[in-house]
């Protein structure tokens, strides 16, 4: 499904949503008759659907909220939270603010290089991008793991593409509340992992999503939950410049666990 640790190291989203109460509020669908070699064809569409709509949009900005475990050294799994707020302009724009439990910092992308502030301004980090663009930003120059950044996927032109590409099965489960929104739950397996994703009647935008890794080789689960969609609405010109201070320590910028992985 996704494969970019990247970001990660930069972006580091991580806050919680219980599931609990979506999953008890699941309303089941009768057996489809539209399915094909175990994919329903329903929630393909939707899929798409959503995928359309993000594509569409020169401009969207989104809040996330988000729990990740990650492997302590006695082996245990730590849950971390946090949260984001992301605004977005095709083809070459990009802003991340990160808060939460680790590394809370701003990233900020021009089209020609990208920029990590270090919370408080003191540290920052900045390296060239080739290729200009925020496809090439995510899935060329770091083509890492989704742990650490699990929203990424839907800043990509075709998302639908990339969900897609190791599909094994998919499952229109039925509707479920999230946010106070009605969403279409759908369920998918690819190679190695079992995700499902929340998506809204309303406006086809995601609200909820969960993966699951079946290799044992990754962190278990991480959870997303979406919120504050806007599409298409102006931001201001300053979004996308980094500010950097005139005293503010430059570091070497390192990107960890990079990965091809799925």
């Amino acid at each position: 499904m996704m494969r970019r640790n990247a970001i990660v190291a930069l972006l580091g989203v991580f806050a919680a949503t219980p599931l609990s109460a979506a999953l008890a509020q699941d309303q089941p669908v009768a057996p489809a008759a539209v399915v094909r070699e175990g994919k329903d064809e329903r929630a393909l569409k939707l899929l798409k659907s959503m995928s359309d709509r993000l594509g569409k949009a020169r401009i969207l900005s989104f809040r996330v909220r988000s729990l990740v475990p990650m492997n302590a050294p006695s082996g245990q799994y730590l849950s971390f939270f946090g949260q984001s707020r992301v605004v977005m302009q095709r083809p070459d724009r990009l802003f991340v603010e990160t808060r939460g439990d680790l590394m809370p910092n701003d990233l900020y992308f021009d089209g020609k290089t990208v920029t990590a502030v270090r919370l408080g301004g003191k540290f920052y980090s900045r390296q060239d991008v080739p290729g200009g663009t925020i496809d090439a930003l995510i899935d060329k120059q770091y083509p890492g793991s989704d742990t650490l950044a699990p929203f990424v996927d839907t800043l990509l032109a075709d998302s639908y593409g990339r969900l897609t590409s190791d599909l094994e099965s998919a499952l229109l489960v039925g509707q479920s509340m999230v946010g106070g929104a009605r969403t279409d739950h759908l369920a998918f397996t690819s190679k190695g992992i079992d995700w499902e994703i929340w998506i809204g009647v309303q406006d086809s935008l995601p609200r909820r999503l969960i993966a699951s890794y079946r290799s044992g080789e990754r962190q278990p689960t991480f959870t997303v939950e979406f919120s504050d969609w806007k599409l298409d609405t102006a931001v201001p010109a300053g979004t996308f410049k980094a500010p950097i201070a005139k005293d503010a320590v430059e570091l070497d910028f390192k990107l960890q666990g990079l990965s091809e992985s799925r």
